[in-house]
């Protein structure tokens, strides 16, 4: 899932944890939306599962949700309370911002990272079904709300120790509530990686896709500019012709060609060397919105559920 924004995957990860303000002016770039109270919530979704249109309720599909995308292993009982409270929220507010995404194909949400991953088979799989169960009974009816309508709820693996503006990842209008914000979590908790790809890969891989491809008989790359969370925002291919892409179009042409885990994020620098090219990074995933890795650390540390949404989320308002 990956302010304003063209959709880029949505950004997920089965998190194993064994482990703000508004910029000014932002808000100016928003046209006023009329306040309309709290937005109803569909009894039912339409969801594809394996292949299979099933129509189940919002709160089942919470629940097969939140197993599929985390999993508090090694936390506390009452951390991992929070931690599946907070995704569950998370869940039951995008379902109802993206539902109808999928109107044409005769169903509202996929199962897949396009939408939220959902696998039923988590149900009776998970050691942590009933704890999830409890954690969608408790916030059943809670969503986060702006001016009135469904927040577009985003969240990714690990923000490396700050997040980011969805404009400055896809581009478009900002969104106030889907802002840059440093994680000020302890950075031991966010992951450091790295990948080294020989240039021959690596040339492959960029001529394979059209995002890429003008730049012809590919020889060095550089990171032309950063966004204020340290992404690499443009990004210079030198060929025949030069081509400046945007950071996350390269992750995804590299990802697509060589592995989802390759480039685990555009919080990276990038080193040329006689065996290719080193990225070395922090974080996992687009780094918009929620970072579960940080949520987890602060449910851990016993922030509320509210303080936590509110921490990834400024501007938006817990509503039942």
């Amino acid at each position: 899932m990956e302010n304003c924004f063209a959709k880029g995957y949505f950004g997920r990860i089965a998190v194993s944890f064994i482990l703000a303000a508004l910029p000014a002016g932002c808000a100016d770039l928003i046209p006023e939306q009329p306040n309309k109270g709290v937005p109803a919530l569909p009894a039912t979704v339409r969801v594809r599962s394996n292949g299979r249109i099933l129509t189940i309720s919002l709160d089942d599909y919470v629940l097969g949700t939140v197993l599929s995308e985390v999993s508090p292993v090694g936390e506390t009982e009452q951390a991992a309370a929070r931690i599946l409270e907070v995704q569950a929220v998370i869940a039951r507010t995008y379902a109802v911002f993206e539902l109808g995404r999928h109107q044409a194909e005769g169903f509202d949400l996929c199962d897949s990272t396009h939408c939220q991953v959902y696998d039923p088979s988590r149900l009776k799989t998970s050691r942590f079904a009933e704890s999830a169960r409890a954690a969608v009974s408790r916030t059943t009816g809670q969503i986060l709300t702006y001016r009135g309508r469904a927040a577009e709820t985003l969240f990714h693996a690990d923000c490396g120790g700050y997040t980011d503006g969805a404009d400055a990842v896809w581009g478009g209008a900002p969104q106030p509530y889907l802002v840059a914000i440093p994680d000020e979590i302890l950075p031991s908790v966010h992951r450091i990686w790295q990948a080294t790809i020989s240039t021959g890969k690596l040339r492959a891989a960029l001529t394979a896709d059209a995002r890429t491809r003008a730049a012809g008989a590919f020889s060095d790359i550089r990171i032309a500019t950063r966004d204020v969370s340290g992404r690499a925002a443009e990004i210079t291919l030198t060929g025949d012709i030069p081509v400046t892409v945007r950071g996350e179009d390269l992750r995804a042409v590299i990802n697509q060609s060589l592995g989802d885990r390759t480039i685990l994020s555009t919080r990276f620098t990038i080193e040329h060397t006689p065996s290719g090219f080193v990225f070395t990074g922090t974080g996992y995933g687009h780094g918009v919105g929620l970072c579960q890795i940080g949520a987890a650390a602060r449910a851990r540390r016993g922030d509320t559920v509210d303080a936590i949404l509110r921490q990834y989320f400024p501007s938006t308002t817990l509503t039942r």
